[in-house]
């Protein structure tokens, strides 16, 4: 199995974005030399974030890492262009060639932020509805297959991020992109359904010949079960609380490969709720260690 991080760059009481932000960056190096497959960032808006705009912060980490893959889950496709969003990934997949991954989601943000953001005059429904249509312009300039895509393909996995709904796994099956099934959002749905939906429906694509799913899900280790539940208790994160991982490093072992046999995944990606940077590194370093992120293929059986 393998295990990424989600990193939502949450600003814990008394920090400021500025070490938000570099915190963000050297947990990347750190998590990249204990064996994590990826780093994806997300797209908020709300002052609690360190940052809103995940796509620049992304490039930074691909630039301060080596191997890691470095992505956002995801771009919220409704307050952006899909030519703009075209055109910053390609350009950090042509930097950082097959370590990007650019997740798009339908969510959206405060009424004011939308309409500054997007300086449209249609209503906020009508910018709802559309969200398929984008994910399409995105698809094919991407892909090659639109007059406006002035350069040939080169462009990394795209991700349809869902965390109800059955809509975005079959929007991502009908259009041959990967899933991402998040258990980490206050919305979410625990329901293995939801991948088997896109799995079945999947329709092969040369870039993406196959279904690739990966499960967000939320929690904390620590060296015991107590210590684990109260460090999140005191972390003042709001995050969903379905089927959070929580304890020491066997439970959350445990937990995590429960939750990979039930929506047959072999990756799932980590959002902490520690309270402070020692916390954030032991999380990991307990996780990598129970998990044998770090080991040779040899090492783990």
């Amino acid at each position: 199995m393998r295990l990424g991080i989600l990193d939502f760059c949450s600003l814990r009481a008394g920090a400021t974005p500025r070490a938000a932000l570099y915190e963000s960056v050297e947990l990347a190096q750190h998590a990249e030399a204990l064996g994590f497959s990826r780093y994806w960032l997300a797209e908020h808006h709300e002052p609690t974030a360190a940052h809103h705009a995940p796509d620049m912060l992304a490039a930074l980490i691909a630039g301060s890492t080596e191997r890691i893959r470095v992505g956002v889950a995801g771009i919220l496709l409704k307050l952006h262009s899909p030519m703009r969003v075209a055109k910053a990934f390609r350009l950090m997949e042509t930097f950082f060639p097959e370590r990007i991954d650019l997740g798009v989601g339908a969510g959206g943000a405060e009424p004011s932020v939308m309409e500054a953001m997007r300086c449209d005059t249609r209503s906020l429904e009508e910018v709802s509805e559309e969200y398929p249509r984008r994910v399409v312009q995105l698809l094919e300039l991407l892909r090659g297959e639109s007059p406006l895509a002035f350069h040939p393909p080169g462009a990394p996995p795209v991700w349809l991020l869902g965390a109800a709904r059955p809509f975005t796994a079959r929007l991502a099956a009908q259009h041959g992109t990967c899933y991402g099934h998040s258990l980490a959002h206050v919305s979410s749905r625990d329901d293995p359904s939801v991948l088997d939906i896109y799995r079945s429906e999947f329709r092969p694509r040369p870039e993406q010949p196959q279904p690739q799913a990966v499960l967000a899900v939320t929690g904390l280790c620590a060296p015991t079960e107590a210590e684990a539940r109260r460090r999140a208790g005191a972390s003042g994160i709001k995050t969903g609380d379905v089927a959070p991982v929580i304890g020491d490093p066997r439970q959350c072992r445990e937990q995590l490969e429960a939750l990979a046999h039930r929506y047959g995944t072999q990756e799932l990606v980590f959002l902490d709720q520690a309270p402070d940077i020692a916390t954030r590194w032991e999380c990991y370093e307990l996780l990598s260690e129970s998990l044998s992120l770090n080991a040779s293929p040899a090492e783990a059986d």
